[in-house]
């Protein structure tokens, strides 16, 4: 259970009711600028501008330092330089600030100098009872606060204020700005998201044991480079799995990758087997890429659980079947075995020239001709007590096949992932379609059987329990 006083700290960071820009400007092209007209655009309310010259800002009120305003503020982003950022974070201690955002690279991940200074910073914090995230961050994105920071969703738009259930942590700020632009453009939707930083103070297991209590959060994300304790890591992800599903990509597993995380937030990655061991364990499913992770939140947002291994496949293209049979079987699959009667039902509906009446499924040109007979064939196959999952594989020059697979999806119980042929032109229109519905869909049948995978994997991981 987190500790009562770091939960309230952290809800004063996600949920503030006043935010303090401190460099806040009226410079067009400035951070300062783009900071102040964001929060402005998201519809926050109480926003506080700190310039040591301006009076006023974007039509708000500004101070001249942030011990001057009067009331409480609950969150102050700084957007300083280095050699001015310990004097602002007094000045935010002093005034009794809950939490800071320090955005200031600079620090640890830059040598001894600034490893020094982050002391210092975490020094005067832990006296005032302030909570930090950063130095070097990208801030957090909390939609139900009407609370953006990201840069990449400042300067790019499209995120929103809907929530939904997936929170995110990432020891990368451009992680967060590329996960949440991707996934709200494809209709998922977010409960909150933070750029660890440095981790000065605040860590990845700060977050990670938050949204576990956290009643809003589905789904849990991160993206790692190391860990500062990772017993209790392990000990809490542990716990959280029973309930919530934890899917984390690590970076710096190759001597490489390693050396690039230490000098990206000064950070030891450790060895490949001990952080695959420690998944393993404690529930966790490992992310190998972007795409695996976009492909994998998508089918844990919006899909059932599947109840097996076993996959039904159905495209109108021979070859495309054969292919993705294999790629379902080096992801770890199963090609079910369909049912006599199911067999003998699929041999009428389909033609008798063009097409196969097994699994795969092969519709062949019917799929052109009659497209609701690809509806037809993926409700039979989802009947059939064999199969747990489905792929199903079409162009998006089809679109009425495209339509006939979300009419069959709202008849049918069990989990979907659609691949669809990307055609200049065409794909976008047809994938925001199925997105629309939410059925998740991606280019490649390989990154269908991935994601589908892992929702097997976590559910055999609490059938284990």
């Amino acid at each position: 259970m987190m500790n009562g006083l770091t939960k309230s700290q952290l809800d004063s960071v996600f949920y503030p009711k006043s935010v303090a820009i401190i460099g806040a400007s009226n410079r067009e092209g400035s951070f300062g600028r783009l900071f102040l007209q964001g929060f402005i655009n998201m519809g926050f309310k109480e926003i506080i501008p700190v310039h040591p010259r301006e009076k006023e800002l974007l039509g708000l009120k500004a101070y001249p330092n942030v011990k001057e305003i009067p009331g409480q503020v609950d969150l102050a982003v700084l957007l300083v330089p280095p050699d001015g950022a310990i004097k602002v974070v007094q000045d935010c201690a002093d005034k009794q600030v809950k939490g800071i955002i320090l955005f200031t690279a600079g620090f640890r991940e830059k040598g001894e100098e600034g490893r020094k200074a982050e002391e210092e910073i975490v020094a005067i914090i832990r006296k005032a009872g302030v909570r930090l995230i950063g130095p070097n961050t990208n801030g957090l994105y909390s939609p139900a606060a009407r609370l953006l920071t990201l840069p990449g969703g400042l300067t790019a738009g499209g995120l929103t204020a809907e929530v939904g259930g997936i929170s995110v942590f990432a020891q990368s700020g451009s992680f967060n700005d590329y996960l949440t632009q991707v996934l709200v453009s494809k209709n998922i939707r977010f409960n909150k998201v933070v750029s660890c930083g440095n981790e000065a103070d605040l860590s990845a297991a700060n977050f990670l044991e938050y949204f576990g209590e956290d009643p809003g959060t589905k789904i849990i994300a991160g993206y790692l480079e190391g860990i500062l304790d990772g017993t209790r890591f392990y000990e809490m992800a542990k716990e959280i799995s029973r309930t919530k599903p934890i899917l984390i990509w690590k970076g710096g597993l190759t001597e490489t990758g390693a050396r690039a995380a230490m000098a990206h937030t000064g950070k030891l990655a450790g060895s490949r087997q001990v952080w695959e061991a420690m998944f393993r364990q404690a529930g966790i499913l490992g992310m190998g890429s972007f795409e695996e992770i976009t492909d994998t939140l998508m089918a844990f947002s919006w899909l059932p659980m599947p109840r097996g291994r076993r996959v039904a496949i159905v495209s109108g293209m021979g070859g495309t079947n054969v292919g993705t049979a294999d790629n379902c079987v080096s992801m770890g699959l199963e090609i079910a075995k369909l049912s006599q009667p199911i067999l003998k039902r699929l041999a009428e509906i389909l033609p008798p020239v063009g097409a196969s009446a097994t699994n795969p499924a092969d519709v062949g040109v019917a799929m052109l001709m009659t497209p609701q007979l690809y509806g037809e064939t993926i409700k039979l196959l989802a009947s059939d007590e064999n199969v747990d999952m489905l792929i199903s594989i079409t162009a998006p020059d089809c679109p009425a096949s495209v339509a006939s697979i979300v009419d069959a999806v709202k008849a049918i119980n069990k989990p979907l992932y659609v691949s669809l042929f990307e055609i200049r032109g065409l794909i976008e229109s047809q994938a925001k379609l199925l997105l629309d519905n939410h059925i998740p869909v991606c280019t490649d049948s390989k990154r269908a059987a991935l994601a589908l995978n892992r929702m097997v994997q976590y559910r055999e991981y609490l059938e284990s329990l």
